[in-house]
């Protein structure tokens, strides 16, 4: 498969993908403007960006490297800030300060660095900031069935409870649980709840899922994601195109139910 070939018929948006440098990532000669260049070369039109400086707690280098990157990038990147659940106060005054003066898509949050748990107290104040406002949150999520202690903490079904507290929250499973494995159990949770959505990005490639989730929690829930500069993203382009959707899907999967989601014009 040609793949730059196949990609040009359809539009790109990435709904989770990071600049800054984290101790994963893939590229040695790292800089944002490699990571902006390969996301324009493989189509993307929009990048849905978090900066790796907040999401390991440097709450203040984030919004300097943010508002930075606005001014260089305009609105081919929107932005989310990182809520803190060890300092939820300072998180939520800096997300309701900076919102307006940049091009904001929500907010992430990545419980294995604040060693919490998904249905954490500490997560409340952000789960009513977020209904109140209709904030999108990005929640990282990851298969219980791992060794590692961390990665349980973010197990997307610790959100049955916020969502029954708040059932309009809109939430995106930021790698929908990471592993083929837990696909299924990830999927009937996503059944249930009309505003949780997920994004494949990550290191799990299974093209199989994105007809399952359509088929058994409804179209307009999959959103193509890369965690780029984490991951390449032409495993996640060739995820989606080696998929068994028609073409009319694919643009759903690459854009259209980003675009809806977000309010991308």
């Amino acid at each position: 498969m040609d793949v730059l070939a196949e990609l040009g018929k359809f539009r790109l948006i990435d709904a989770h993908m990071h600049l800054g440098v984290a101790a994963n990532t893939l590229y040695y000669h790292y800089s944002d403007e490699r990571v902006i260049e390969l996301q324009r070369r493989f189509h993307v039109e929009v990048s849905v960006c978090s900066h790796v400086a907040g999401i390991y707690g440097d709450l203040d280098a984030q919004i300097e490297e943010v508002l930075r990157g606005q001014e260089k990038y305009g609105r081919s990147v929107a932005w989310q800030l990182v809520y803190d659940g060890r300092d939820p106060r300072r998180s939520l005054d800096t997300i309701e300060r900076y919102r307006s003066r940049i091009a904001f898509a929500g907010i992430k949050i990545f419980s294995p660095g604040s060693d919490l748990r998904l249905d954490s107290p500490s997560y409340y104040p952000l789960w009513e900031y977020a209904a109140a406002t209709g904030t999108i949150i990005s929640a990282h999520t990851w298969s219980p069935y791992t060794d590692n202690p961390k990665q349980q903490l973010a197990n997307p079904l610790l959100l049955a409870r916020p969502l029954q507290d708040f059932p309009h929250l809109r939430i995106i499973l930021v790698h929908s649980g990471g592993k083929a494995s837990f696909y299924d159990e990830v999927i009937e949770f996503v059944r249930r709840h009309d505003e949780v959505y997920m994004d494949f990005s990550g290191d799990c490639f299974h093209p199989p899922v994105f007809r399952k989730v359509n088929e058994r929690a409804g179209k307009g829930r999959s959103l193509f994601g890369t965690d780029m500069p984490m991951m390449d993203i032409r495993y996640h382009v060739a995820n989606v195109l080696l998929s068994d959707l028609d073409d009319a899907d694919r643009a759903d999967v690459f854009y259209n139910n980003a675009a809806r989601l977000f309010g991308f014009g």
